[in-house]
């Protein structure tokens, strides 16, 4: 019968061959891979990478990977203003000039029509036209973040803003659209990150701050002035002086309800919170 004539093997080329097929299997599970919620980065056509700016791309919610490094010696956080997004251009109120403008999101057209210079542009740009993007200004550090994400722009905003060493925040907004916005916009002054801090949101003619215990209100110009408190907490006790009708310690404030709604303050308002947390809304008396 036939004779069986035995084939020399080589022993690297079986190497390599059995190489390549684990390189491949490992390219056809990364490829294979689904991720549950979060999508890759993807930039604007044409363009391989983001060359005109600081770039600072967030991977799911991991922290960021940044391509540059934009530390605290090249932005001054002295007195930092966030130009909140929405369809309406908010009102610039009567503050020191900012040191450091950060726009959320359509917040940079707010800026740009309000003739604020821009330092920074935080947000997925889901408000922003590619257009718009590209002629961002060259010097303007922009913080993108993936559409599916869990935070507001405000929110990252804010955070950005005490990245770089941010003291104290003031908020521009022209209010409207979304009522869910506009909600957790003022709720975002009392969450347990930024209750401590000092943040004053800005609508028109009225600013809204967060307080807690061993916190005052620090504004000025508020004598003559409406002002709500909305308690947050079903344990919130608070003391006040210089209102129409005060609140006493042992005063029952339910979260939520209308029963600080529309005081008058007379004279130098005073807050004292000894439990729990509210929201202070001051208005003009002429809204």
């Amino acid at each position: 019968g036939p004779i069986a004539i035995p084939t020399a093997v080589s022993k690297t080329a079986h190497a390599r061959t059995t190489a390549t097929k684990a390189g491949k299997r490992r390219k056809r599970r990364k490829a294979l891979t689904k991720y549950r919620r979060y999508r890759p980065q993807e930039l604007p056509k044409g363009r391989l990478t983001p060359t005109r700016h600081h770039f600072t791309s967030f991977l799911g919610n991991h922290g960021a990977v940044t391509c540059a490094d934009f530390g605290k010696s090249s932005l001054d956080p002295s007195r930092v203003l966030v130009v909140d997004g929405g369809p309406n251009s908010p009102v610039m109120p009567s503050i020191p000039s900012p040191t450091l403008v950060i726009a959320a999101d359509k917040g940079f057209e707010h800026a740009r029509a309000l003739g604020l210079s821009v330092d920074v542009v935080v947000g997925d740009f889901d408000s922003l036209s590619s257009e718009q993007v590209e002629n961002i200004d060259p010097g303007v550090t922009v913080e993108r973040h993936d559409v599916d994400k869990d935070e507001s722009d405000l929110a990252l905003a804010i955070n950005f803003a005490y990245r770089v060493g941010a003291k104290h925040i003031d908020i521009i907004t022209g209010g409207s659209g979304r009522l869910d916005h506009l909600l957790v916009g003022s709720l975002l002054l009392a969450n347990s990150e930024n209750l401590s801090r000092s943040i004053v949101t800005h609508c028109g003619s009225s600013r809204v701050v967060a307080l807690g215990p061993g916190q005052s209100l620090n504004l000025e110009n508020i004598v003559g002035c409406r002002i709500s408190l909305i308690s947050l907490e079903a344990n919130t006790r608070v003391r006040t002086q210089g209102l129409k009708w005060n609140l006493d310690l042992t005063d029952s404030f339910p979260p939520f309800s209308s029963l600080g709604l529309s005081n008058q303050i007379l004279d130098l308002p005073t807050l004292e919170i000894t439990q729990g947390s509210l929201l202070a809304i001051i208005s003009s008396p002429d809204d």
